[in-house]
């Protein structure tokens, strides 16, 4: 999971395509009358025994229960239509048997009582974008926008959107975004590579293909060691495959699962430990992680991976010391690895030594002259040391090597305009 001195601004993007494109959003009220209090009762047992139903569904998919569910939770916004838990249920269940219409409706109203979670306008916005109705989809997804600026499905569906109606420029910066959000999106990748043929951006187009050919056989790959476990529950080369397909699409939680079962088959592998300890780290498990990875460094001494993440997880220890001692064992191993100087940046950067970390970028950059990462990461250094012209410098090397690199245009556009 890369780590970078200077992440593209997603917020600003979100911001930037509202601006572009003209924000519109619906309304909503809160002017309806609670429902008559004797249907509470009935209502509630109504929606009690629609959730139960949806959860015997989903562990067990069967058509039968899912309709019995619909019409439990059909039942508990009749008799409490103002509830706005029931109609976000029935909505979602309507959404589980395909029907867009019906779900839409439920989380109409639910909207209208006051419910302003971007997800369920999100929700909307996808549904309306499937029945057609390209202008309800816009209000639904720009009002989500406007609230939430880090889900990577809703700028997916906004750039589906976009690309609907031909606004080619704005539908690639929506899929960027997803993608900086979630590096791992091959239907983003995929709608991205269409957006930029239709732009004649050819090459960016290939690339943007060849990352959802990657992708998409890693999930491929992932239901194919599924099967094999599924087959042979003790298979520990599978279990563990299972676990690290998981690690790259970025699944935390289903990871660790995983990969905790591997390490019981495989207690010395130093990749499970590894992955194992970035995973934990990742989610705060910060003292199980810091396990995981001291046993992959015994597990495996000369390699430079476990010693720099474990270097990481020390930090966030407050182990500065230990941090910068772990880092400096894996900078002896890789001394001409211009990432390995730019993590060192970026841990410098965390543990508040910014000189130093200008001069790990500056070793990054004498190894790649043209690493971008380590150009955005002396960019910061400057900008918070108020040294403004060596941060627009810093920016205008970036854009000498990658014109198009949002992180550095959003940037400068801010300094620039910071002295207007």
């Amino acid at each position: 999971m890369p780590r970078f001195a200077t992440s593209t601004p997603i917020t600003a993007l979100a911001v930037h395509l509202l601006l572009f494109l003209g924000a519109c959003s619906e309304g909503s009220s809160n002017g309806q009358a609670p429902p008559p209090k004797e249907d509470l009762e009935g209502a509630r047992a109504a929606y009690q025994r629609g959730n139960a139903q949806v959860k015997e569904h989903l562990k067990t998919p069967d058509h039968a229960t899912l309709r019995a569910a619909i019409n439990s939770l059909e039942e508990s916004v009749r008799l409490a239509p103002n509830e706005i838990l029931h109609r976000l249920m029935a909505g979602r269940t309507q959404e589980l048997a395909l029907n867009s219409e019906a779900a839409l409706a439920h989380y109409r109203v639910a909207t209208g009582l006051g419910h302003e979670d971007p997800l369920v306008w999100r929700r909307m916005g996808t549904l309306a974008l499937g029945l057609g109705d390209l202008d309800q989809a816009r209000g639904c997804f720009e009002r989500a926008l406007s609230q939430q600026a880090s889900d990577p499905e809703l700028f997916f569906g906004y750039g589906c959107l976009l690309d609907l109606e031909g606004e080619l420029e704005a539908a690639s910066q929506a899929f960027n975004a997803a993608i900086a959000i979630r590096s791992t999106y091959d239907d983003a990748y995929f709608r991205l590579a269409k957006v930029l043929r239709g732009l004649g951006d050819e090459a960016g187009a290939d690339a943007a293909r060849a990352q959802f050919d990657h992708w998409n056989r890693v999930e491929q790959n992932l239901d194919d060691a599924r099967r094999q476990v599924r087959l042979h529950p003790e298979d520990a080369q599978g279990v563990r495959a299972v676990g690290l397909y998981l690690f790259q699409l970025q699944r935390a939680e289903e990871c660790t699962d995983w990969l905790q079962r591997a390490k019981k088959l495989l207690p010395r592998d130093a990749t499970v430990l590894e992955c194992l300890g970035r995973v934990q780290s990742g989610l705060g498990q910060i003292p199980a992680a810091r396990a995981n990875l001291e046993l992959a460094v015994e597990c495996a001494p000369g390699s430079v991976d476990p010693l720099r993440e474990l270097a990481f997880v020390l930090a966030k220890e407050g182990d500065a010391e230990g941090a910068l001692g772990r880092m400096a064992q894996a900078l002896a191993l890789a001394p001409g690895d211009a990432d390995l100087h730019f993590q060192n940046g970026v841990l410098l950067m965390q543990l508040q030594r910014p000189d130093a970390a200008l001069e790990a970028y500056a070793l990054a950059l004498v190894n790649d002259p043209d690493f971008i990462d380590a150009h955005l990461g002396q960019a910061e250094v400057h900008y918070g040391a108020n040294r403004r012209e060596e941060a627009i410098a810093a920016y205008r090397r970036v854009l000498a090597i990658d014109p198009s690199n949002a992180a550095a245009t959003g940037s400068l556009n801010f300094i620039l305009g910071e002295g207007k």
